[in-house]
């Protein structure tokens, strides 16, 4: 419990204040405990941002995706339901992708643990990508590294906040848009 307090103390000041002016001492006092206890129960700063980013990246959420596109049949339903996936994933920790990104132009550690979300995803979709090469649906002379690449660019946090924000197309309108241009470029004809 005093873990779980104080990684939701990190995630709620990280977001509203920023990571680099958010501080130990007043993590502790969000979560109710010493700031002794946030160094040991979940390494200081660089510790928290570190387990926001595996929450983010590791989550049950994540697996359930993976597996959902590994159920679907055809290319098309693989690329449908990964899609859905982003739009959840996005609704579920937009924040702590924010906090992770920001931090990550000023710190150092925050800048590895991008590196390895996006590690991580880009083996997500790989594996979802052989999938859809699996059932004969990946487009001729297309590999599954490069597909994968193509699908990161498109469905990429920022990507996806600059369409729904920025031009104000909305979540439905952007995942659409979206889906379509990865369909086009890594689905056969």
């Amino acid at each position: 419990m005093t873990r779980q307090s104080v990684v939701e103390a990190a995630r709620k000041l990280f977001a509203a204040n920023g990571y680099e002016q958010t501080t130990v001492p007043s993590i502790a006092r969000e979560a109710r405990v010493s700031a002794a206890t946030v160094y040991a129960q979940c390494g200081g700063k660089e510790g928290l941002l570190r387990t926001l980013m595996d929450m983010w990246t590791r989550s049950d959420l994540v697996t359930r995706i993976i597996a959902d596109c590994a159920a679907a049949t055809t290319g098309h339903a693989k690329l449908t339901t990964l899609a859905d996936g982003y739009v959840e994933l996005y609704a579920a920790d937009d924040d702590i992708i924010r906090i992770v990104t920001r931090a990550a132009a000023s710190a150092p550690p925050a800048a590895d643990f991008v590196g390895v979300a996006d590690q991580r995803h880009h083996e997500a979709l790989a594996v979802i990508v052989q999938g859809i090469e699996d059932v004969g649906d990946l487009a001729d002379g297309l590999s599954v590294d490069d597909a994968a690449r193509i699908i990161f660019f498109h469905f990429r946090h920022a990507q996806f906040v600059l369409a729904v924000e920025t031009f104000g197309w909305g979540v439905d309108r952007t995942r659409r848009w979206i889906l379509e241009r990865v369909e086009a470029a890594v689905l056969k004809d």
